[in-house]
C-alpha cells in the first residue's frame, strides 16, 4: 500500500483483515483480535468521518481523541504483528516490544476509560488546541471492547 495514495480506511481494512495464523499462540491471538475489532470500530466512528477517506499520511481533517487512538491502536497492532505469533523463541529485543505492546494495550484502555477529567481530552487538547472542549463520545461499544482489552 502507499501511504500517500491508500487511504485511512483501507489501510484499516488491511491491517484488521490480516488472518491469524491457527499456531498463533493463544495471548497473541486475544491481543490481536480485541484490537483488530476495536481498530475497525474507531475507524467507523462518526467522529472518524472527516479523516477515513483522506490518504494515509495527508493530515487528519478533525485530530480528535479518536483519531488519536485510532492512530495508537494501529500502531500498536502493527507492533503484535511484528513479532512471530508463536512467541515462542523471541530475542530479549522482541520481548521487550512484546511488552511495549501489552503496556500501550493497557494505556489505550485506560485513556478510553478515563472520563474525569480525562486524560485522552487533555492530550488531545494540549496537542491540537483547536480541540479544547470538543471530545465526541466513543459509545458503549468502544467502551466496551477497551474494557475487555486485557482481560
Amino acid at each position: 500500500m502507499d501511504p500517500n495514495k491508500n487511504t485511512r480506511e483501507e489501510f484499516t481494512n488491511a491491517i484488521v483483515s490480516r488472518p491469524i495464523p491457527e499456531f498463533a499462540s493463544p495471548d497473541w491471538k486475544k491481543y490481536v483480535q480485541r484490537s483488530q475489532v476495536l481498530l475497525d470500530k474507531l475507524a467507523h466512528h462518526t467522529a472518524m468521518a472527516p479523516n477515513l477517506h483522506q490518504p494515509y499520511m495527508t493530515p487528519a481533517n478533525s485530530k480528535n481523541k479518536v483519531y488519536f487512538e485510532w492512530d495508537f491502536v494501529g500502531r500498536t497492532l502493527s507492533m503484535f504483528y511484528a513479532l512471530n505469533p508463536t512467541l515462542q523463541g523471541l530475542t530479549k529485543q522482541e520481548k521487550e516490544k512484546w511488552q511495549d505492546a501489552i503496556g500501550r494495550t493497557t494505556f489505550t484502555k485506560m485513556l478510553i476509560l478515563d472520563t474525569t477529567p480525562g486524560m485522552l481530552n487533555m492530550m488531545t487538547e494540549t496537542t491540537y488546541p483547536d480541540q479544547r472542549g470538543a471530545h465526541p463520545d466513543f459509545g458503549e461499544e468502544i467502551l466496551e471492547l477497551a474494557r475487555h482489552l486485557d482481560d
